[in-house]
């Protein structure tokens, strides 16, 4: 080949590339949590994935269950993989997201809104199997007289029809034993395919399978997924558990380091945010305000984007999987 004519081949490629990164380059993907979304510049950003890890019960899963609803909420498709959890929790999940949000739009409107706390699981079947007491319901019309007989509204019936008319057709969730890897090529394939798509990883030590120890079968599973959203240049939710850590260094504020496996889940990541209890916070509130509202930080250890190295105070709704 004449040696310029591959010199230009060369440098029209990099030119295309440095015009994506830097002349097109998409916004960012708000999370949904305003705050957290000024830290971090605007959202999560596209062409890599974001960690999410944190201590048990600071809402890792239910921040991921807040940017799907959210992203779908925008015209984004969802892939939910669920490596831990059946499908039912996560769409319960999501369907309290979607309930957290009408009532804080009809409060905006100054409509009245019966917030309903229970817990409510939606079954593959479509069927509501709330349970509460040892009483299972298994179709809508037991559950709207179970609401009218506890004094409660159907609001939460009005609430999944809701949901199902507006975001839950651009969100799939899969309930799977597959691996990280199977995960991308049903990414990669979707995405071809010209749709907006936001997968979520929950969690990336569960599906990253194969004979190596730990930390290989992590490595290569980071590269897989940092490899996946730099291709389909689509944003990407990797939940991370952490390792084990002493008592004394749950007072202190998380590093990479804690990461469970191997730090390329950090390192391969464009942004990594870590959720920690804030014990100060804490020390304020009486245990029945604990129970409803859980004070955490959202620490922002990595950032392409914006702002790193700051922690996002935040309350946590764990019934209503909301952020405030």
């Amino acid at each position: 080949m004449d040696p310029t004519r591959a010199w230009l081949e060369v440098k029209q490629s990099t030119d295309i590339d440095f015009a994506r990164e830097y002349v097109m380059k998409p916004d960012p993907m708000p999370l949904g949590i305003p705050r957290l979304d000024a830290e971090l510049g605007g959202g999560i950003p596209v062409s890599t994935y974001t960690t999410v890890a944190g201590e048990p019960g600071t809402g890792k899963s239910a921040l991921a269950c807040v940017a799907a609803y959210y992203a779908a909420l925008n015209g984004r498709f969802v892939l939910y993989y669920s490596f831990e959890m059946p499908s039912s929790m996560v769409i319960s999940r999501l369907l309290s997201v979607h309930t957290a949000h009408r009532r804080e739009m009809e409060q905006m409107a100054g409509i009245p809104f019966q917030a309903q706390t229970k817990q409510v699981w939606w079954s593959s079947t479509e069927h509501i199997t709330e349970r509460n007491g040892g009483r299972r319901i298994q179709t809508e019309a037991e559950a709207a007289e179970y609401m009218r007989e506890h004094g409660s509204s159907d609001n939460v019936l009005v609430a999944w029809e809701d949901f199902r008319r507006t975001v839950w057709p651009r969100i799939a969730v899969m309930e799977t034993m597959e691996s990280v890897a199977w995960a991308c090529g049903h990414i990669q394939l979707l995405a071809s395919s010209g749709l907006g798509v936001l997968p979520i990883i929950d969690y990336v030590q569960l599906g990253a399978m194969g004979e190596e120890k730990e930390y290989e079968r992590l490595s290569t599973a980071s590269r897989q997924l940092q490899q996946t959203a730099k291709q389909c240049r689509i944003p990407m939710i990797v939940i991370s558990s952490m390792r084990n850590l002493g008592r004394e260094e749950r007072k202190e504020a998380p590093t990479l380091s804690m990461l469970r496996g191997s730090g390329n889940i950090g390192y391969d990541a464009g942004t990594v945010i870590m959720l920690q209890r804030d014990r100060e916070r804490e020390k304020g509130m009486d245990e029945h305000q604990l129970r409803s509202n859980k004070p955490v930080l959202a620490h922002i250890i990595k950032n392409r984007v914006g702002q790193s190295g700051i922690g996002v105070p935040l309350m946590f709704n764990g019934g209503m999987n909301h952020f405030e």
